[in-house]
């Protein structure tokens, strides 16, 4: 078995993803869909700012029909490192070009609840669900935003619905510790 060479898998596998990236944009380096998906995978492997170049890339490129979700992306890995008011800036351009980006809604929800802005985050969630399904982590922000706001009907009314359609997730158990009702 000399001059074989073993690598362990993912590490293979990805590899070989950055090697098809890589040929993908050595035809094609303006393709808004490859440099988004590009920067999706530099984010998912720590590269966050060689990840942001490729997301304003994408975004900046005038014929990309849906710069928004180069820019949803790029507001997500600016979180994942904690970057907050960038990623707040992110989600904003998304919104001001297409203001049904439920992930950007749900985001901003989030922010604002933690800016201790709670108008702007039940507004945002509302938004949200206009659009999508509330998730268990949806409707345990509803409640914290609700309790904030102290209207005890809306909390009630998420406090059933989360307890009844995920009523073994996670946010169900914090609801169980909380004692919310």
């Amino acid at each position: 078995m000399t001059g074989v060479q073993t690598c362990a898998l993912p590490i293979c596998k990805d590899a070989a993803a950055e090697g098809y990236f890589k040929q993908a944009l050595s035809i094609n380096g303006n393709d808004p869909h490859t440099l988004t998906n590009y920067g999706q995978f530099l984010c998912s492997h720590n590269q966050y700012d060689r990840a942001q170049e490729f997301f304003h890339k994408a975004a900046s490129n005038p014929l990309y029909e849906s710069p928004e979700k180069a820019l949803t992306n790029a507001g997500t890995c600016a979180l994942s490192t904690g970057q907050v008011a960038a990623a707040e800036a992110f989600f904003m351009q998304a919104l001001e070009r297409n203001p049904g980006v439920a992930i950007a809604l749900l985001q901003m929800a989030k922010i604002s609840f933690d800016k201790g802005d709670y108008p702007a985050a039940r507004d945002y969630l509302r938004r949200y669900t206009q659009l999508e399904r509330h998730t268990a982590e949806s409707l345990w922000l509803g409640i914290r935003i609700e309790q904030q706001l102290g209207d005890k009907n809306a909390l009630s009314s998420y406090a059933l619905l989360l307890k009844n359609n995920f009523p073994d997730s996670r946010e169900a158990g914090l609801l169980r510790e909380s004692g919310l009702k």
